[in-house]
This record gives C-alpha cells, structure tokens and sequence, in this order.
C-alpha cells in the first residue's frame, strides 16, 4: 500500500519533526517510543528533512507563494506477506523502494529523506522529495508538483512499483503494493478474476433466459392443449407439452438463487458505499480544520513580519516552544529521562531569552516537582531507600514501646 501527500514549505518544519522523530511526547499514540530506536533514515544526506528541503529550494526555481507544494511525501507500508519475513529481508523491500523512488523523482538531488518507521503498528517508510521538473522553455529546473505528481502518474505508480519489486527481489517479494488497501481487489490477477466470474455470470443468465425466449408462445400452446376433467379439477395434457412446462418452472429456481446472491452483493456494496461516504466527509472536514490552522499559522507569520521580528528560530526554542505547547495542554512528561530533557531545553532557552520568561517560570518549577517525584519514587524502590524506610519505622515504634512500659507500671 502507498499513499501520497503534498506540503507547503510552512508545514515541513513540522513534518520533521514527525518524520525525524525530534520528540519523544507524540500526539500519535501508536507510537511507541521503545523502539524508535530501529527507525532509520535510507538517505545518507547531512541534516534533517527541513534543512535538506532549505538547501534543494536554493539550487531550483521556486515561486515564491505560501501555497507551493514544495514537498511530496509517498508512505509506502510493508505488505502483509512480509510482516513474518526477517528484519534484514524487511530492509531490503525498503531499500528497493528507495531506489525505484529517487530514481523515479530525479536522483538524490531530489530525495529530503526515507524513514523507515517501525515504532508504529505497521512498519512504513515515509520518503519525501522535492517535485523538480525541468522547464524547456525557460533552461532551469523549477519546482512543479502539478506536473509531475499529476493524474496519469497516480494511476501508474501502484503497477509501476509492484513490477519493479517483483523484478528486483522475487526471492521475497511477490505481491503486495496492490492489495485490498489500495484498490477494491488484490491485485490484478484478481481484477481478471472478477471478469471471467461475470462473463460466466452472464452466459449462465443468457442461457437460461433463453427458456423465456417466448413465455407466453408456451403457455398459449399448453393451455390450448390441456383436457380439463369432468369436474373441472384435472387436467391432461401431451407429454411434450407437460415437459415444456415442467423445464419452464425449473428455470426458475436457479434464476431465483442468482437474483438473490446479486441482491447480497448489491447490498454489501451498498453499505461500503456508505462507509466510504462517511469516510470522505470526516476526511473532507479534517482538510478543513487543516487549511483553517494553516491559514493562523500565515497570520501569526505576517504579524511577525509586521512587527519586524526573525521568522528563523534554533532547533533549541522551536523544540522549546513545541514543549511549553504540550505542557499548556496538561501533556506531562512520562519518565525521569523525558522531565530531565525537557527541563534542561527550557532552561536552556531560559539563559538564551529566546522565550519570555511569563511562560517559562511556571513549568520549570512543574518539571522540578515532576523531577523530584520520579527521583522519590526510584528512591523508595531503591535498596538505600529500603534501609531508610526501615530505620524510620523503628524510630516511631520505639516511643510507643516506651509508652507500653510506662502504662504497665
């Protein structure tokens, strides 16, 4: 399964973040932070996604608008038949999608970077480039998503990539891009699959509606063949006739059964219908929310602009700022090494004044409280913890000893 997505250069700093793994307190809560560790990132380059994206923008033409795409992202995720295979084998069907990928989308040039995800439910790598195309007209390269990322290469890259894969590393990789995620069927064999079942369908229904070719031809010549009895409660008729009539009610059946699996079907497809319809509404109304945030974030960069303030922050206060946001929701840190980390980048953008101190002081003594909680507790659990408990438990027993005494006088 892949999927693709588009970014202004405003959404990339965050994009990083997510993809560069440069937090430990994510609002996905699938991640599981134990084993960030086995993420890697298949491009080589120096840097991040964000400082790569900077670096490719100053080599191409750029329009300079708020809403270029500058970068496209392609989420491809291990297929089904792979989650049993080894992790080296796993490497590898990445290591193949890189290539197909950067070779794809103009070279190395082009690639910001290739995380491999496997801290989340489904290992998937998320590999991100500039859309580069060359303009004839004008001898430069320039940034165009629409050309390139445009409807033909949408309906093509899911083949594209299943072929190359199977080309490249038959010995584990036999199907999986095209699979029930991507399109309604498994792949193409099953689209072919699907056909011959509906042309036999078909042939099947041709045939015995040739039964009724001439119903009432038929029954005409049955009726007017019939002898009724003398009270007009039996019949006779030749037996060619009653054959004819006999085969008719028989056909029936078999059509009756085939309407009713196609009504199932009807219906089931009816519901996924409604389901993907659901779907798109709630996606629809997310975009929403997403241009809306976007739209404030422009605002609050044109303010800043307005106010004559540097747009460009260091890696310390952006870090710093995205973990005062956490803090302001009621997101605390969950272990001694989080608040021990998060306390020091606060301090440490402190000492810079990179962030007014009104927002600052209230969650550095917070840290210093969750800090001091966590430290108590490994005390506690500790063996010297354990002899001071001890030793506590004895002073308070030996006064009500002594009162014990005194009371027995």
């Amino acid at each position: 399964m892949a999927n693709l997505q588009k970014f202004a250069k405003g959404n990339v700093k965050g994009l990083s973040i997510h993809l560069d793994r440069k937090t430990t307190n994510h609002s996905n809560k699938e991640i599981d932070v134990t084993k960030s560790h086995l993420n890697y990132d298949l491009c080589t380059k120096d840097g991040d996604t964000n400082s790569r994206l900077n670096e490719r923008l100053n080599q191409v033409h750029c329009l300079n608008r708020k809403d270029v795409k500058v970068c496209a992202t392609w989420v491809v995720t291990l297929p089904e038949s792979l989650k049993q295979k080894s992790a080296d084998e796993q490497r590898v069907f990445f290591e193949k999608t890189y290539e197909f990928l950067t070779n794809r989308y103009g070279g190395e040039q082009n690639v910001l970077s290739a995380n491999v995800h496997n801290d989340e439910t489904t290992p998937h790598m998320h590999f991100a480039f500039v859309p580069v195309v060359w303009d004839e007209k004008k001898q430069y390269e320039k940034v165009s998503a629409k050309e390139i990322l445009n409807r033909k290469e949408l309906q093509t890259f899911h083949q594209d990539l299943d072929t190359f894969l199977k080309r490249e590393i038959p010995e584990i990789y036999q199907e999986g891009i095209l699979n029930g995620q991507t399109v309604d069927v498994a792949n193409v064999k099953e689209l072919k699959k699907f056909g011959d079942e509906i042309k036999r369908e078909k042939e099947n229904m041709v045939k015995d509606l040739s039964t009724f070719k001439e119903p009432k031809k038929v029954l005409d010549k049955v009726e007017k063949s019939i002898k009724r009895g003398t009270f007009r409660n039996t019949v006779t008729m030749p037996a060619e006739d009653y054959e004819r009539l006999r085969k008719l009610s028989l056909s029936v059946m078999p059509m009756k059964e085939r309407v009713e699996k196609l009504q199932k079907k009807s219906d089931r497809l009816h519901e996924e219908n409604q389901s993907l319809l659901e779907a798109n509404q709630k996606l629809s109304e997310r975009v929403k929310e997403l241009q809306g945030a976007e739209g404030k974030l422009f605002l609050a960069e044109s303010l800043l602009k307005d106010r004559g303030q540097d747009l460009t922050m260091s890696d310390s206060e952006r870090i710093g700022r995205i973990l005062l946001d956490f803090l302001e929701q009621g997101k605390t840190p969950e272990s001694l090494v989080d608040a021990q980390e998060s306390y020091a980048i606060l301090e440490e953008n402190k000492k810079a004044g990179t962030i007014p101190m009104h927002r600052l002081e209230r969650f550095l003594e917070l840290l210093k409280t969750i800090i001091k909680d966590f430290l108590g507790r490994e005390e506690r659990f500790s063996l010297n913890g354990l002899k001071q408990h001890t030793e506590a438990l004895e002073r308070d027993e030996t006064p009500k000893r002594n009162r014990d005494r005194g009371m027995s006088i």
